[in-house]
């Protein structure tokens, strides 16, 4: 049986969306990435650091973030540097946002090439079971106020939790679909879910 992704079964009608390429450049209070390693026989000048290693989508993706084919669907992240955690939330027409029954959370790690990882919730087995699942999540764009997510909308999964393979063992080709979200500004009137202590 195949699990759909949360992601996928919210915005199902969801039109194509196409794809924009845009790296941004770290603002000036984005964070110090982390600094890059010396090549042999470099030299460097007494009390100045080595140059920054670039990352990918290199800013500071905190904050809520919402599906830009409907605003209902939003996702609150925390930015760590090279981890990007967050969480599903239900967003009301008056910007209220408010946990699924089942959490749905993700995470993201950042390379230089890259920012990707997993989306986790769970789905039915086909006797009816329910399993954790991962569905893969890759940014494939970003700029400050938006970005561009590939994400893996349905894992078939057996009686026993594990991802279906083919009948040579080899793996099933993921279906991915294409995901624009957009930041949003918290309405003083609805903090974020979870308060201070949700870090």
């Amino acid at each position: 049986m195949r699990s759909y992704s949360p992601i996928a079964r919210c915005c199902a009608l969801l039109a194509p969306l196409a794809l924009f390429a845009c790296r941004q450049k770290p603002s000036a209070s984005t964070p110090p990435a982390t600094t890059a390693a010396t090549a042999p026989g470099a030299t460097t000048t007494p009390g100045t650091a080595a140059p920054a290693a670039v990352r990918f989508c290199d800013q500071d993706l905190s904050g809520v973030w919402v599906n830009a084919s409907d605003r209902h669907f939003a996702y609150r992240f925390r930015d760590h540097g090279g981890v990007l955690r967050g969480e599903y939330l239900a967003r009301n027409d008056d910007g209220g946002l408010a946990k699924p029954d089942e959490p749905i959370l993700f995470e993201l790690h950042r390379t230089e090439a890259a920012l990707a990882g997993v989306m986790k919730s769970t789905g039915p087995a086909p006797g009816g079971r329910s399993c954790p699942v991962d569905f893969g999540i890759k940014v494939s764009a970003c700029e400050p106020a938006a970005m561009i997510a590939v994400v893996e909308t349905e894992v078939p999964i057996t009686d026993d939790c594990r991802r279906a393979r083919l009948a040579d063992g080899g793996e099933v080709a993921p279906a991915l679909v294409e995901f624009r979200f957009e930041r949003i500004e918290d309405e003083p009137d609805h903090p974020p879910v979870g308060g201070p202590a949700d870090h």
